[in-house]
């Protein structure tokens, strides 16, 4: 009996803990996407990231802590009220989920209402992976992934970088990515004989054997652009196509 009742006492703690740091999945959390534009490289918009902010009590909006919190019912209401202030020409949305996320058991709900809901876009689905990763179920993802990819979502690991390391992160998951996510800030050396485990090319020639579309990302300048130029690398998002914006302060802030 004493088993059973420190049992309940744990279970209840935990629950109790878990739902008090789940704070953005609250109501009275003003929470908001701002979208920032992908061009390709004629510079036509193909699509946009949503990035999540929430608002300060001085009106300012920043980057919210413990992203993994976000209920995915909460992200379907926040998705929803900005596809309604995006243009309705067919374009690809890009969002961030975490491991915890994808694996939740309203992810394909989430993924299924997602490509049905808003007719004109083409979900995206990114990922970050994490240095330790001794707690991922790697058959189980894989498996989430290839059933949410059969109805029409698209796969993206994001913010792979120059060192050994985040390749050994994502090899394990390649037949299920559709896109790569390479930012800039990860290749620029600050002296010309700075070594770099893995360069932009490395990355660009893995994508192309694999069938995987390579996305520039934090491009701020021409030199920036004439490199994605050189190597053909079509689809680009950075502050030179504009700042992550407040689309919905155009209708009600």
């Amino acid at each position: 009996m004493n088993i059973i009742v420190i049992i309940i006492i744990v279970t209840y703690y935990w629950h109790s803990r878990h739902k008090g740091s789940n704070y953005l999945g609250k109501d009275d959390v003003n929470l908001r996407y701002f979208i920032q534009k992908q061009v390709d490289w004629r510079g036509q918009i193909i699509g946009y990231e949503c990035l999540l902010r929430t608002k300060q009590a001085d009106g300012s909006w920043v980057l919210p802590e413990h992203l993994e919190s976000i209920p995915l019912q909460r992200v379907i209401k926040l998705l929803e009220e900005t596809s309604d202030a995006l243009p309705l020409e067919p374009y690809n949305l890009s969002i961030n989920l975490d491991y915890n996320q994808i694996m939740s058991r309203d992810f394909l709900y989430f993924v299924r209402w997602s490509v049905t809901r808003i007719n004109s876009m083409t979900l995206t689905v990114e990922y970050t992976p994490k240095n330790n990763q001794n707690h991922i179920n790697q058959l189980q993802l894989a498996r989430q992934l290839k059933a949410a990819r059969a109805f029409g979502m698209k796969f993206a690991i994001d913010n792979v970088d120059s060192s050994l390391t985040s390749l050994k992160k994502i090899d394990w998951l390649l037949p299920q990515i559709d896109i790569l996510k390479c930012s800039m800030s990860s290749f620029r050396k600050e002296t010309p004989d700075e070594w770099l485990d893995l360069n932009l090319q490395f990355w660009n020639k893995l994508a192309q054997e694999h069938q995987i579309e390579l996305v520039l990302v934090g491009v701020e300048n021409e030199d920036d652009q004439a490199l994605a130029d050189q190597l053909k690398i079509e689809v680009r998002q950075g502050f030179s196509f504009g700042k992550p914006e407040n689309i919905q302060s155009r209708k009600v802030d």
